[in-house]
């Protein structure tokens, strides 16, 4: 394993994803934000490693409306071009049933070689990959340890209800919004208008496609088969080799090393997360650290993604 630690200062962490882009067969990235100055820096560089066959994820954040409309248009516009570029959403904290603030920088690549991971403080923008101060961490490794956590934890995050696809009717209407926001937060957030628009692409952003199926509805789907009456406990073992079976058998796209064992996190994670706050509404466990679970009422009615 190799490590170093970079500010902008020292060497722009543009300079190095560029780089690894270059190299890379598959990337992964999940930022709080994104802006297009950003994508203009990394632009070439992705586009050499997409002209390669390679694939390439970005799951943005959209809290407070920080995400440029123009980024989401650039990369829409270079999807019609590269099928092997997935790009994602993490709704407003609002909006995304969690009340949570996504505020990832994780940069993964992989290649024949090696694993990099990037981890620290830049944004997918100008400034964040080239003239702020910065702080990143840079880990080099050919039996992956650090990436495969990193990797976990992108998953928990890409296999979530609140990820959806954006369109270009949504893109329209959140333009719309971040201009409004953009030219007066605090007058556009008082808005009635502006209100009512951000409910509207709130139902926009629950009828969108996200990464289906996502991990909460193979577990629902797990229990409700497993189980033989409503209130009948099913063990988070049963739960998970219901889960690998189905991703399996339909050919999800898990291609790294080790995925049982980290596909098991992310179900222990919707489960039991945040010392059983996360989707308590949905799951029940018998008893801590019991790992049998059954469906509140509100599991067995829920539709969402």
């Amino acid at each position: 394993m190799k490590l170093q630690v970079l500010s902008n200062i020292n060497y722009p962490i543009g300079n190095v994803i560029n780089f690894e882009l270059q190299q890379a067969n598959e990337v992964r990235i999940a930022v709080a934000f994104m802006k297009v100055t950003g994508i203009k820096i990394i632009e070439n560089s992705m586009k050499d490693c997409l002209n390669k066959d390679g694939k390439i994820e970005i799951i943005t954040g959209l809290d407070f409306k920080t995400t440029d409309p123009k980024s989401i248009q650039y990369i829409l516009n270079l999807k019609k071009d590269f099928p092997n570029l997935g790009f994602y959403c993490y709704g407003d904290r609002q909006n995304n049933r969690t009340g949570i603030v996504f505020h990832p920088k994780i940069y993964l690549f992989s290649n024949q070689k090696e694993k990099t991971s990037i981890i620290g403080s830049t944004n997918l923008t100008g400034g964040g990959l080239t003239t702020n101060f910065e702080v990143n961490t840079i880990i080099k490794e050919d039996k992956p340890q650090y990436f495969s956590q990193l990797e976990a934890i992108y998953n928990s995050v890409k296999f979530t209800d609140t990820i959806f696809i954006p369109d270009e009717e949504y893109l329209l209407r959140y333009s719309g919004i971040y201009k409004a926001i953009e030219k007066n937060e605090t007058k556009a957030l008082k808005d009635e208008n502006v209100k009512k628009e951000i409910l509207e692409i709130k139902k926009i952003e629950e009828e969108l496609p996200g990464t289906v199926p996502t991990m909460k509805q193979m577990i629902i789907e797990a229990i409700k088969k497993l189980s033989n009456e409503q209130n009948e406990y099913v063990s988070l073992q049963e739960i998970g080799n219901y889960v690998l079976r189905i991703i399996e058998e339909q050919k999800l796209n898990y291609s790294m090393k080790n995925y049982r064992q980290i596909l098991r996190k992310c179900i222990y994670f919707d489960l039991v997360g945040y010392g059983g706050q996360y989707n308590k509404e949905l799951f029940e466990s018998k008893e801590k650290f019991s790992g049998l679970f059954k469906l509140t009422k509100r599991g067995y009615e829920y539709k969402g993604r």
